[in-house]
Order: C-alpha cells, then sequence, then structure tokens
C-alpha cells in the first residue's frame, strides 16, 4: 500500500513540476520579446499597434525577424497548451489571438509560411478569427483582417467530432 501512495504522490509532483517548467518556458519566450520592444520600441507599433508594414520600411528586416521569433513562440504555447490549467490556457489563447489579430507583420509572416505553423493554423480555424483581404499568402490564402478578432473562448478543444485530441 506505501509503495502505491509513494507512486500516486511522485505523479502528482512530476505532472507539477511539468506545469510549472512549462509555464515559465513562456515566461522565459515572453520576456525575451519584451527585451526586444523595450531594445527596439519604435517596432512595437508593428504588433500591437496595427501598424502596416510597407516593403520600403526602413524597419522591415527588423520586423520581419521579431515576427518570426512571435509566431515560433505562439506555435511553441500552442503545442504546450495542454500542460496549462483552463485559467492560464484561456489567458494564453486571448493574448495569442489579439495580437495576431492586430498586426499586419504577423499576418504577413504567417501568409508567406503558414506551413510551419500548423498550431497557428488550428488556432485560426478553432476561433474562427476571420480571414483578410490584405494579407494573402500562398494559392491567395487570406489572412486575419483587423475587422474580426476571432473567439478566444471558443476552444472546440474535447468536442466530439471537432478537432480535439491532436
Amino acid at each position: 500500500m506505501a509503495s502505491l501512495l509513494s507512486a500516486v504522490y511522485s505523479y502528482r509532483l512530476s505532472r507539477q513540476s511539468h506545469h510549472v517548467a512549462t509555464y515559465h518556458g513562456v515566461i522565459g519566450l515572453l520576456r525575451e520579446l519584451d527585451k526586444t520592444f523595450i531594445e527596439h520600441p519604435e517596432i512595437r507599433p508593428y504588433f500591437y499597434g496595427g501598424k502596416p508594414l510597407a516593403a520600403d520600411d526602413p524597419q522591415l528586416p527588423r520586423v520581419q525577424a521579431v515576427a518570426e521569433l512571435v509566431l515560433d513562440s505562439f506555435e511553441w504555447i500552442w503545442y504546450k497548451r495542454k500542460s496549462f490549467d483552463a485559467e492560464n490556457g484561456g489567458g494564453w489563447k486571448a493574448y495569442m489571438v489579439d495580437t495576431f489579430s492586430s498586426s499586419p507583420a504577423l499576418q504577413t509572416h504567417y501568409a508567406k509560411s503558414a506551413s510551419w505553423y500548423p498550431g497557428i493554423t488550428r488556432l485560426i480555424a478553432d476561433c474562427s478569427i476571420a480571414l483578410g483581404r490584405d494579407v494573402a499568402g500562398a494559392g491567395g490564402v487570406g489572412v486575419v483582417d483587423r475587422l474580426g478578432r476571432g473567439d478566444p473562448a471558443g476552444d472546440r478543444e474535447g468536442r466530439p467530432g471537432e478537432g480535439g485530441g491532436d
């Protein structure tokens, strides 16, 4: 009986450690993004202010690099989403949806590289984020337009027949 209790305790402790490590991993990723925005405040509007990115913009290379970093971070968060409790998972999802919905730079990078981001593709579909007409990727696939932010609470995970279980 003691070994069974020990095994249950070890399992719970391991699971709790995994959740803490995942949370700290996300915080670490976002801390690096925050540092980037602190060191280069001129690029923040491209991610949080809806500022469009012109082809001749002098910030183009930096904004493109940060867009890739942001989407890579979002992809990792999406991949680890099952490790979050319901409250934290919903908050991260809302943050990703709001940020993606308001950033033409993220939308443009995603449109050019959608195959790199299956999690983001799933997030867009699951949240019914409106497809825009201003940004198009390969094959003319539209991406999020600021007109539609999606429904961060519209997680279909775990509902039969609606994409849970990946």
